[in-house]
């Protein structure tokens, strides 16, 4: 039988004391005999107990040896030079362990390994023998060609084994490329090999062979000879032979060099905190359409995956909705059935996998598998990755070759891609379905939240002329503080001295910039200095507002049903918030006719009052409040309606968005009175940019104007301690200083 690769083989088993090394040792040398090929048997003893060499004969160099003379940096080239220096046995089988002292297994990881095997395995056929010892094993299956799992078939060794293919199964592991060996199987006391067949079976295996009790095997190891050489006619040598064919027809496969395990996984086994692919506990609506044969024929190729990928997503979604379907099982709010369900999903998966023998995947390529269907199935498809990072705080969909991220302020496009148009559209379903919402040609454009608080709008053609597009702005859990704003460079702590103050005092305050800026977290902020004991209302279009207070109401708008009743805009929520008695009211964004009712608010004994509003200067902000205001149909002569913003509107902060991603409070602006036909504004604080550093990020100082505000003496006499250096200029603090 001509070999045309070098095969990879790891023995193991649930137990130690099953019968493997014997079987490694007794194969390796009937391979080298009928093959004619070097054998290499790698034990991955961390306890150094020197059985094969013993056995062989041998006083072979070890990794750790190999470490010390070369170092780490020179392990690459280890194999090519230890070809020639690890000394053979007479049948042509070597013997290269872990290290000879225990101390020294403390420093091997797969990083130091896989360089040297993926060298020798050029010259020998590896047989790794290893005990059941998970981190090790773990690394033994990912780059081996297969696993003959050595048992016997007591009730101890199969219990052992049960729990050790489940975790296998649940590592994605497949199970085809494992082999069972019953060894001894008819020791007294053992189960019938019935039983033990009804066992496997129940956990998706036959039996490779069931090799019976040797009285000579325990003399011989004792006298370090091999019961191959010694008596090859035995029945237990004969059965050996299936083992022996069995290898014959393992076919070399590419192997799985990446570095899985760590030092201190690899080492020590009491460190490892080992667990199955962990994927977010919140799931969105089930969709139970598998992908449309449109989806299939217009399938982009990628290169990450192998050519039948698609088409095998498309075979197994099929069939787990189908299950899934079958059993009525459907997604709740209840996070820990949804995790029940992830679970029973991914079995599902995993088990169709494992009958597809035609179309095999490695360990990583299951793992990846898997992982997308899920979150096709159960979640949000390509994005799902996304929604699980934090630092992502936004998500555009363009198309599906084309989703974009905001992240640290910066667009960025990502490899992340839908298989087509349809795939896209089925996400947005998924989204807006257990809103009671819909998206379609009749309903084309849908603005919605999802259960973490991401506002989501979506839209199809005809509306969206270049495709289904989705973009989700997310929020943070955990709403920032003045802390995190200052760390972060986005105001000075003069200034937030100012707004706690002027929040405190009650005074009304208009949050102003444009897209992306910052405005809602600025307004969490601000609303964080709002006193425990006052009452509060906020009125948002989509609720994203997150305050600590636990006197709080919220208010959410709501859009006209299919039949085009039923909406609630802003306008009828402000002015429904003044019948609850509220000691503040918070408009989350001021976007229409509202405007008029909100400053006819703050006029009439609500002040204190936060909003935000779209404009790039507080001069902008100003006149599109005007403009708002006239939208409500009051009919109001133009000074009469600037005499009540100057009156309701105290202070306008400003937010900008820099050419870096950094956004900062740009302006923090007195709204002083009214002059006639104009409203005055006074600069109390402003951030001045003085240029770009070599990494590109914005340079600038923030700084009073010198000036503090006219309601300065409104602070002391309501007992808020505020200095009033807080608004000097450099200069007139030096000015000052030097007096």
């Amino acid at each position: 039988m001509e070999q045309t690769g070098n095969r990879i083989i790891t023995f193991t088993g649930p137990k130690e004391g099953v019968g493997k090394t014997s079987v490694v040792i007794n194969l390796a040398l009937a391979w080298a005999h009928y093959q004619k090929r070097q054998v290499l048997i790698v034990p991955m003893d961390h306890l150094c107990r020197y059985e094969h060499d013993k056995l062989l004969g041998l006083n072979p160099p070890s990794i750790a040896d190999v470490l010390k003379t070369l170092g780490r940096d020179s392990m690459g080239a280890a194999g090519a030079l230890l070809k020639g220096k690890i000394p053979l046995s007479q049948w042509g089988v070597g013997v290269f362990p872990l290290a000879q002292k225990r101390s020294d297994v403390s420093k091997m990881s797969s990083d130091i390994i896989s360089p040297i095997l993926a060298k020798l395995s050029q010259s020998f056929d590896i047989f790794i023998d290893v005990d059941p010892y998970f981190p090790m094993q773990f690394f033994a299956f990912d780059i081996s060609d297969a696993v003959f799992w050595i048992t016997n078939s007591n009730a101890a060794s199969l219990n052992a084994t049960a729990n050790m293919f489940r975790d296998i199964n649940e590592m994605h592991f497949p199970l085809s490329k494992f082999e069972v060996v019953v060894n001894l199987y008819d020791m007294p006391g053992s189960l019938s090999p019935k039983e033990v067949e009804k066992f496997f079976k129940q956990i998706g295996k036959d039996i490779l062979a069931f090799m019976p009790w040797e009285d000579a095997l325990p003399g011989y190891t004792n006298q370090n000879k091999i019961l191959i050489v010694e008596e090859p006619n035995t029945q237990w040598i004969k059965i050996l032979r299936i083992l022996l064919g069995r290898l014959g027809e393992i076919q070399p496969t590419e192997k799985q060099w990446s570095n899985t395990v760590s030092a201190s996984e690899f080492s020590h086994g009491a460190d490892l905190l080992w667990r199955p692919l962990e994927k977010s506990n919140e799931f969105n609506q089930f969709q139970t359409s598998a992908p449309s044969a449109a989806s299939a024929r217009t399938a982009r190729k990628r290169v990450d995956v192998p050519p039948f990928w698609e088409d095998l997503k498309m075979d197994v979604h099929k069939n787990v909705v189908a299950s899934l379907e079958t059993e009525r099982i459907k997604i709740s709010d209840n996070s820990s059935q949804n995790q029940e369900v992830r679970k029973k999903v991914d079995s599902l998966i995993n088990n169709l996998l494992q009958k597809e023998a035609s179309r095999p995947l490695t360990r990583e390529q299951r793992t990846k598998f898997i992982g997308e269907l899920l979150d096709e199935i159960l979640g949000l498809g390509p994005l799902e990755e996304l929604m699980r990072d934090p630092a992502v705080t936004e998500i555009m969909v363009n198309g599906p070759e084309k989703v974009y991220i905001e992240k640290s302020g910066k667009l960025i496009l990502t490899k992340y891609k839908f298989r087509d148009e349809d795939q896209i559209i089925q996400v947005m379903k998924r989204i807006v379905s257990p809103l009671g919402r819909r998206i379609d040609e009749s309903v084309p454009l849908v603005d919605a939240r999802l259960k973490d608080g991401s506002r989501v709008n979506a839209i199809i053609p005809p509306l969206a002329v270049s495709g289904p597009t989705l973009t989700i702005r997310r929020f943070s859990q955990k709403p920032f503080t003045d802390e995190d704003l200052i760390k972060k460079g986005s105001i000075g702590i003069n200034a937030v001295q100012f707004i706690k103050a002027c929040v405190k005092l009650r005074k009304d305050i208009i949050i102003s910039g444009g897209t992306g800026t910052g405005k809602t977290t600025f307004l969490n902020m601000c609303s964080s200095y709002i006193p425990e004991d006052e009452r509060i209302v906020t009125v948002e279009d989509t609720a994203e507002l997150k305050l600590q207070q636990d006197h709080w109401v919220r208010l959410e708008s709501r859009p006209p049903n299919i039949e085009g009743k039923g909406e609630v805009t802003i306008r009828d929520l402000v002015k429904n918030c003044l019948r609850m008695r509220p000691d503040r009211i918070v408009v989350g964004e001021v976007r229409g006719a509202e405007a008029l009712d909100m400053l006819q608010a703050m006029n009439t004994g609500h002040e204190g009052s936060l909003a935000t509003i779209h404009a790039n200067t507080p001069r902008d902000a100003l006149t599109r409040m005007e403009a708002m205001c006239l939208m409500a149909g009051a009919d109001l002569p133009i000074w009469a309606l600037r005499e009540m913003i100057a009156s309701a509107v105290h202070m306008i902060v400003q937010l900008t968005r820099f050419s870096d991603g950094a956004r900062k409070i740009t302006s923090i602006t007195e709204v002083t009175g009214r002059d006639e036909n104009q409203i005055l504004t006074h600069e109390i604080f402003k951030y001045t940019q003085s240029g770009i550093d070599d990494s590109g990020k914005v340079v600038g100082s923030f700084t009073a104007t010198g000036e503090p505000p006219k309601f300065f003496q409104d602070f002391k006499t309501h007992g808020i301690t505020l200095p009033i250096d807080l608004f000097w200029t450099e200069e007139q603090r030096k000015q000052r200083m030097g007096k």
